[in-house]
């Protein structure tokens, strides 16, 4: 089978070893002590915070086999210049928000791969379709944009439902009346654009309800700010296509 070092005890790292489990060699690695890492592996995987891969890199004994990070805004270049490290290295990807408790289907996890040279590359995503059925290249450039976008469609998504959660808290209301909401929108983006997929009272120019809403949040003004520059944008963006 193959063997892989995971090396990490965050969400990412957790997440490998399950998705691996069963059909490699896993070894969990301590990134502190790197104590019972197996240089003869064939796979490792460096799965820790961006501003430690170099330092956890650095540390390494010599490895027979490849070499990679798992961030998707760190370069590939992070290892060059590395003594101990070889020539076989690259990023190994996965673009998903990983909580511990929240059980994922790994075969839908976006990889996104990129190796030092072509063996190295094809090796990888030979790793990554054991466990994903969703394999491609990407540089450093695109794994940056990809990033990117993702903070904006995860991170800062998931912020706002945590505000309106309290928001409606405050109100005596439940988060979950939400869902069937938040489901929907999403579901839409299977067969339109997200722009295609917009409504609100934003896209239509509505002013008496944004008024109206902007009232209501004069005691929340970090969500009165929050939902005025979101505002704005929508106008900016959709003009008078909508009128």
């Amino acid at each position: 089978m193959t063997k892989i070092n995971i090396i990490g005890r965050g969400n990412v790292a957790s997440h490998l070893m399950k998705a691996f489990l069963g059909i490699a060699t896993v070894n969990a690695v301590n990134p502190h002590t790197l104590e019972n890492i197996d240089a003869d592996a064939d796979f490792t995987l460096i799965c820790v915070t961006d501003s430690a891969i170099k330092e956890v890199a650095g540390k390494l004994p010599g490895l027979k086999g490849i070499l990679a990070h798992t961030s998707g805004t760190t370069s590939i270049d992070i290892f060059s210049g590395l003594e101990n490290i070889s020539g076989k290295y690259g990023v190994f990807y996965p673009m998903q928000t990983f909580s511990k408790k929240s059980p994922l289907d790994y075969s839908r996890i976006p990889f996104f791969i990129e190796g030092k040279d072509c063996a190295t590359e094809k090796s990888l995503c030979g790793l990554a379709r054991m466990i994903s059925n969703n394999v491609e290249t990407a540089d450093s450039e695109k794994r940056e944009a990809l990033h990117v976008a993702a903070v904006f469609s995860c991170n800062f998504v998931n912020h706002l439902f945590a505000l309106a959660d309290s928001y409606m808290s405050d109100h005596g209301l439940s988060f979950s009346a939400m869902l069937p909401l938040i489901e929907e929108t999403i579901g839409k983006l299977h067969n339109l654009s997200p722009k295609d997929a917009q409504t609100g009272p934003a896209v239509r120019k509505d002013h008496m309800i944004i008024d109206s809403h902007l009232s209501s949040l004069e005691k929340y003004p970090e969500m009165k700010n929050i939902y005025k520059t979101i505002t704005d944008s929508i106008i900016s963006t959709y003009g008078n296509e909508r009128n």
